[in-house]
C-alpha cells in the first residue's frame, strides 16, 4: 500500500540510479604535486625528471597566468598508468651508462586534506657501472697499413672507460666517418654487439663488423644553377671555389668544406653538393653541384648603440653603411666598403658635419676586398684598409689608419689544430692623452697634453684548436685560441742592415683565450661553462712605453672584467716622480 501511496518518490529514486549507472561521475583530477627521487647517486634528480613522462605540476601562479594568457603552465594531473613506463625509461637511461643491475621501485601517496594532490617517489638502487673491456673490430682487413694505424687511433674505448652508448656510438661513428672521407664511399656498419659479464669481470666487450666496400674515385663534376645572378657567376668560377677534381677520391669532408667555401663567398643563397651513388659506373661517381646565386650586390645600413662604460662617458648613439659587391672584378672576389659614426650627441653631430672640438664619439671608414683563392689555392684572403678617429672626453683624442692582410688556411681533417691563420698589419697611431687622463693614470701632479705618433708593423699568427661536441652549443670539451705577434721587428731588422736610427719599439705578444664545458653535470642538455684569457707584451728593443696604445693588452669592460668599464684596467702605473716639463711620447 505504501509502494502504491508514494509513486513519485520511487519513480525519482530509480531516475537517479538508472542515471548513476548510466552517466557515471567524471573521474576525479589529482594534481601531481611533486616528484622524488632516492638513492640516484650518479644521476641528479632534476636529470632523471627531465626524462620520464609524469610532470609536477606548477605552482598556482603559472596556472593563473595559464588561465587568461600565453604565460605559465596549466596544471598537470597524477596518472599512475604512467609510472611502469617511467620505470622502463630510467632502467633504459641507466643502463645506456653502463649500469646492467639497476633496481628501481616506485610509490605514490595520495593527500586528501585540503587541495587533493600526489607525490610520487622512485627508489633506485643503482650498483655499481661497468667498464669496457674492448672493442674488437672487423671487416677492416682489405684496407691499407696506413689507415688500420690512424683508425686504432681515433678508438677511445679502454678498461678504464665506463660504458656508454654515447662512447660505442662515437667510435662507430669515427670509424666510419675516416673511411667515408678517404674513398670508401658505401661503408656501412652492423649494429654494435653488446657482451656484457656481470658476474665474473663486470666489463663489457663491443664488437663492431664493417662493410667497407669499394674505395671511390670522382669521375666528373656538374654544375646547376638558379636564382636571379645565375648568369653573371660562371661554372668554371663555382668548379674553382669547391676545388674538387676528377681522379680524386671521394670524401665527404670535401664535400662540407666546399659547401663552406661556397657559402662563404656570400654569392649563393644556397648551395648543395652531393655524390650521385646512383650513377656509379666502376669505382668512379659523379659529383652535382646545385646552387641558387642571388644578388651580386647588397646595401646594408646599421643603427649603432654603445656604451664603453668608463666614467666619463656616456652612451653613444650612431649609425653605419656598407656596400658590398660579391664579385668584384669575377673570381668571387667580395668587395665591401664601409662607414659608421657615433656620437654622446648624435643630433650635434649631424648639425656640425664632423667630430669638432666638443663632439665626442667614433667614425671609422674601412674598404675590405676578400676572395677565396691566393696563387690559385684555397687561401681565403682579405686585404683592409681603416681609418678610425675617435675622441673621448677627458681621455684622449685617436686617429689610427692603415693596412691589414690576413691569410687563412684550410687545414686536413683528424689533426688538433681546427682553424690558422696569419696577418700582416701596417698602421700609424696618433693618440693626444688630455690632462685629466694622465693625472688618473700616470702623474697626478702633471698638467697639460701628451702626443704619442708611432708606426707600427705587426706580423701574427693565430692557431684555434676547438675541442668541443657542438661548435654553436657546446656541452663538452674546450676551445683554445692562440694569438702571437711581433712588432717591429721588420723595420728593426731593416734599421740593422740599413745603419739608420730605429727609435720605435720592437715587441711581441702572446695572447691565450681558453673555454672550458667541465662535465659537471651527467645530462646532454646542461653545461657549465668557463672562460680564461692570459696574455703577455714585451718590448725586446726600445722603450715598452713606446709600444702603441692600441696594441698593449687592457682589461675590463662586458666580455673581460665586467666591474670596470671598457679598457679600464690597462697595464700602466702611476709614475713616482713628476713628468718633465716637455715630455716626449716615450712618457705614455
Amino acid at each position: 500500500m505504501k509502494l502504491i501511496k508514494y509513486p513519485s518518490y520511487i519513480f525519482a529514486l530509480f531516475l537517479f540510479v538508472f542515471t548513476i549507472q548510466i552517466f557515471p561521475q567524471s573521474e576525479r583530477k589529482i594534481e601531481l604535486a611533486e616528484i622524488n627521487f632516492i638513492g640516484n647517486d650518479y644521476f641528479p634528480s632534476s636529470e632523471l625528471e627531465y626524462i620520464i613522462t609524469s610532470k609536477e605540476s606548477p605552482n598556482w601562479l603559472s596556472q593563473f597566468l595559464a588561465s587568461f594568457s600565453s604565460f605559465g603552465n596549466s596544471a598537470i594531473y597524477f596518472d599512475s598508468l604512467n609510472i611502469p613506463n617511467d620505470i622502463n625509461i630510467l632502467k633504459s637511461y641507466y643502463f645506456s651508462h653502463g649500469f646492467f643491475r639497476t633496481n628501481i621501485i616506485a610509490k605514490y601517496s595520495l593527500d586528501t586534506n585540503g587541495k587533493e594532490s600526489a607525490s610520487l617517489t622512485f627508489t633506485i638502487n643503482e650498483n655499481k657501472a661497468t667498464n669496457f673491456n674492448k672493442l674488437l673490430v672487423t671487416g677492416l682487413e682489405n684496407i691499407s697499413l696506413a689507415f688500420l694505424t690512424k683508425i686504432s687511433s681515433i678508438i677511445s674505448i679502454d678498461s678504464t672507460v665506463q660504458y656508454s652508448d654515447l662512447k660505442v656510438e662515437q667510435n662507430r661513428d669515427g670509424i666510419l666517418s675516416y673511411l667515408q672521407d678517404n674513398g670508401y664511399m658505401l661503408s656501412q656498419v652492423e649494429q654494435p654487439i653488446i657482451e656484457i659479464d656481470t658476474i665474473y669481470t663486470n666489463s663489457v666487450n663491443v664488437k663492431m663488423n664493417f662493410d667497407v666496400g669499394n674505395r671511390y674515385k670522382i669521375s666528373s663534376v656538374s654544375v646547376e644553377k638558379s636564382g636571379p645572378g645565375k648568369n653573371l657567376v660562371s661554372d668554371e668560377l663555382i668548379k674553382e671555389i669547391v676545388n674538387i677534381n676528377p681522379e680524386n677520391y671521394f670524401s665527404y669532408h670535401n664535400l662540407k668544406l666546399a659547401q663552406v667555401r661556397l657559402y662563404r663567398t656570400n654569392l649563393f643563397s644556397s648551395a648543395l653538393i652531393t655524390g650521385n651513388t646512383a650513377d656509379t659506373n666502376g669505382n668512379y661517381v659523379p659529383i652535382k653541384i646545385v646552387t641558387s646565386v642571388g644578388l651580386l650586390n647588397e646595401l646594408a645600413p646599421e643603427l649603432i648603440v654603445t656604451n664603453d662604460r668608463t666614467e666619463s662617458s656616456n652612451f653613444k648613439f650612431g649609425f653605419g653603411l656598407s656596400w658590398i659587391n660579391k664579385n668584384f672584378l669575377g673570381d668571387a672576389r667580395k668587395l665591401t666598403i664601409g662607414s659608421s659614426i657615433s656620437a654622446e650627441n648624435i643630433t650635434q653631430f649631424l648639425k656640425a658635419g664632423n667630430l669638432a672640438d666638443n663632439i665626442y664619439g667614433l667614425a671609422d671608414l674601412r674598404a675590405t676586398i676578400e676572395q677565396p683563392f691566393l696563387f690559385g689555392k684555397p687561401i681565403n684572403t682579405t686585404l683592409e684598409a681603416f681609418y678610425t678617429l675617435e675622441k673621448k672626453r677627458d681621455e684622449w683624442n685617436a686617429s689610427i689608419y692603415g693596412t691589414k692582410l690576413n691569410l687563412g688556411f684550410e687545414l686536413s681533417p683528424y689533426i688538433y689544430l681546427t682553424g690558422l691563420s696569419s696577418h700582416f698589419t701596417l698602421q700609424r697611431t696618433e693618440y693626444i692623452f688630455k690632462e685629466k687622463y694622465i693625472q688618473d693614470k700616470i702623474d697626478s701632479l702633471y698638467s697639460g697634453n701628451i702626443e704619442s705618433n708611432n708606426t707600427n708593423v705587426v706580423l701574427g699568427v693565430n692557431l684555434v684548436a676547438n675541442k668541443t661536441n657542438d661548435l654553436l652549443f657546446p656541452t663538452e670539451g674546450y676551445s683554445l685560441y692562440v694569438l702571437l705577434e711581433d712588432g717591429n721587428s721588420l723595420p728593426y731588422l731593416a734599421s740593422k742592415i740599413g745603419n739608420y736610427n730605429f727609435n720605435q719599439s720592437a715587441y711581441y705578444k702572446f695572447v691565450l683565450t681558453s673555454t672550458f664545458y667541465l662535465p659537471v653535470l651527467t645530462n646532454y642538455f646542461d653545461a657549465f661553462g668557463t672562460k680564461l684569457k692570459i696574455g703577455n707584451i714585451q718590448s725586446y728593443y726600445g722603450n715598452k712605453t713606446n709600444i702603441p696604445f692600441n696594441q698593449r693588452l687592457t682589461a675590463g669592460g662586458s666580455n673581460s672584467i665586467r666591474a670596470w668599464g671598457a679598457n679600464d684596467l690597462p697595464i700602466i702605473k702611476k709614475r713616482k716622480t713628476n713628468l718633465p716639463e716637455h715630455p716626449t711620447q716615450n712618457e705614455i
